[in-house]
């Protein structure tokens, strides 16, 4: 009886020291033995604790994206699940939201508010010398990533300020998107102006992980001759003025 209550003694002893290591984990221990779990994510000057800490850096595919800020949430450990609000703050980009890695494996997030320079789609839409204006934004209402397959997405986004400079100057009103995931794995969606600049938009796009494809019609409102004349460097002229563009770029030259 005596070993019993020893042994169940030290049993205790155990789970109070474990939950005093756990509960106060130094962020960058636990990154080097997680980094198999983050893929092509790299994380730079990691400091604080597990549940409430600091990256100077964090990249994705070798792209910086500035500093991150993540709080975890106790209490849903008790369940196997890992939910953290993110924080990704850059010189140009700046996104917030939660978190969430299952016992299955899936990860997943919801409200995931973004903010981005327009500039960084250029490479992935090979428009010459045209430069991209303007700022893009939006929400993820929410994603989950099982294995390599994205099941389900839904979220918008809006272009404001939007213009292009360089072979051609023009300021556009602005481009709003609506996008879910696709039965293929990818996320797909519309593309449209908001009626009230004198650029015309009508399309739809879809991208995974490795190309980005979409397609609209651009036309000049009202025949404002500074968008007609942008146009003419844009897609293919249509007889009626307007402008066919057909995008198949590399969704990797993002990053």
């Amino acid at each position: 009886m005596r070993l019993l209550k020893g042994f169940l003694v030290l049993v205790v002893l155990a789970l109070i020291v474990g939950g005093i290591v756990l509960w106060t984990l130094p962020a960058d221990v636990a990154y080097r033995y997680g980094t198999s779990y983050l893929g092509p994510v790299v994380l730079t000057g990691v400091r604080g604790t597990v549940w409430d800490g600091h990256a100077d850096g964090v990249s994705v595919l070798g792209r910086d994206l500035g500093e991150l800020d993540w709080h975890a949430q106790k209490a849903a450990l008790l369940t196997g699940t890992f939910v953290t609000d993110l924080r990704v703050k850059g010189a140009d980009i700046d996104a917030a939201g939660v978190a969430t890695r299952t016992p299955r494996g899936t990860y997943s997030v919801r409200d995931l508010r973004f903010r981005v320079p327009a500039e960084i789609l250029a490479p992935a839409l090979d428009l010459g010398n045209l430069r991209l204006l303007g700022v893009i934004s939006g929400t993820v209402t929410e994603a989950t990533l099982s294995g390599a397959v994205l099941s389900s997405a839904t979220g918008n986004a809006r272009w404001t300020e939007a213009g292009v400079s360089g072979d051609a100057e023009a300021r556009f009103s602005d481009i709003l998107a609506d996008f879910a995931a696709q039965p293929d794995g990818g996320i797909g969606g519309a593309v449209h102006d908001d009626g009230t600049g004198e650029l015309a938009v009508d399309g739809t796009f879809r991208a995974n992980v490795g190309t980005f494809d979409a397609q609209a019609t651009l036309s000049a409102r009202n025949g404002d001759p500074q968008v007609a004349e942008t146009l003419r460097h844009i897609g293919e002229l249509q007889t009626d003025g307007s402008t066919r563009l057909i995008v198949h770029g590399q969704m990797l030259k993002v990053l």
